[in-house]
């Protein structure tokens, strides 16, 4: 029996790199941690061409302007704050208490994915790498929304247990992306127990997805939302999270229905397009706030 790979040295610097955010996530005080890590993070923006220059062409993707336009420099500044301040308040929020967490969100439309529930349907939530998600994982489980979710494999195998032990600690349940013929059974079965399905869906990490248009680029998005929703009848509802001073916004609308044509395919692409035009609106009301710091649309980095 083969033996798994030595992590490299990048892996291992990833795997140290999380571990000590988590520690002083889980040390530093709320304030003091925030303006730590919204330091580093513009630290981050000078001393990280190469991952500004990706940020710079989302953002001006997103406005429609130049990268060097001072508002896309604006925004890619405040995008990179944003992210670090993600990192910190993701571990942060673990030991919050429940009165604390619920005061630090504001929901707009919870019914959408309380009903569902409630109604034993289950739902599936959408939405984009924005504000922090694994705190409105931790929000929605107080609120007695269990939140399942997927997760793509990371190496060392040291650093996805890490992951997977916080993701855990909120409260929600992962399922890992390598579990190959299992992840769609195995939402499927979450949907029917009336959890919340909360899926990221705004990079596809196969190169399999659906060809989509957004901010007038083309781009993939996963087909794996739409997919799962045609099988299992389940509603679909866009979840986007913004950062507040204090904490976070979350405005949850249902997507706008698809007329289906019988068609597995033509059905799934017309979703997931659909989908893309309602993470367009959430983006655009708070660029900064979208965490894309890979290269979004993979022919304008730079340009």
């Amino acid at each position: 029996m083969s033996q798994a790979a030595s992590p490299s040295p990048r892996e291992r610097i990833a795997y140290r790199a999380f571990a000590t955010v988590g520690w002083l996530g889980r040390t530093l005080p709320t304030h003091t941690g925030r303006m730590l890590f919204r330091w580093a993070g513009s630290l981050a923006y000078h001393v990280a061409p190469r991952v500004r220059s990706i940020v710079a062409a989302n953002q001006a993707m997103v406005l429609g302007r130049s990268v060097e336009d001072p508002l896309v420099q604006a925004a890619t500044k405040e995008a990179f704050r944003r992210y670090a301040r993600y990192w910190f308040d993701a571990f942060d929020v673990v030991d919050w208490s429940d009165d604390r967490i619920d005061a630090a969100f504001v929901w707009n439309g919870i019914e959408h994915l309380a009903d569902p529930v409630a109604a034993g349907t289950g739902v599936i939530a959408v939405l984009p790498h924005m504000g922090n998600w694994d705190a409105a994982g931790r929000a929605m489980l107080q609120r007695g929304l269990p939140v399942v979710s997927v997760a793509e494999r990371l190496r060392p195998d040291e650093l996805f247990r890490l992951f997977l032990e916080h993701r855990q600690a909120l409260g929600m349940t992962i399922i890992g992306l390598d579990q190959d013929g299992r992840v769609g059974r195995a939402l499927t079965t979450a949907l029917g127990e009336s959890r919340v399905v909360a899926l990221v869906a705004d990079r596809d990490l196969t190169g399999r997805g659906v060809e989509v248009e957004m901010f007038g680029g083309r781009r993939k998005l996963p087909a794996g939302p739409a997919l799962l929703a045609l099988s299992s009848d389940a509603p679909i509802v866009v979840a986007s999270i913004y950062e507040t001073p204090t904490g976070w916004r979350c405005v949850l609308h249902p997507l706008e229905e698809v007329p289906r044509t019988g068609s597995r395919r033509e059905d799934a692409t017309a979703i997931t397009r659909e989908i893309a035009r309602a993470f367009e609106r959430a983006i655009s009301a708070s660029p900064p706030d979208w965490h894309l710091f890979q290269p979004g649309w993979s022919d304008r980095v730079g340009t």
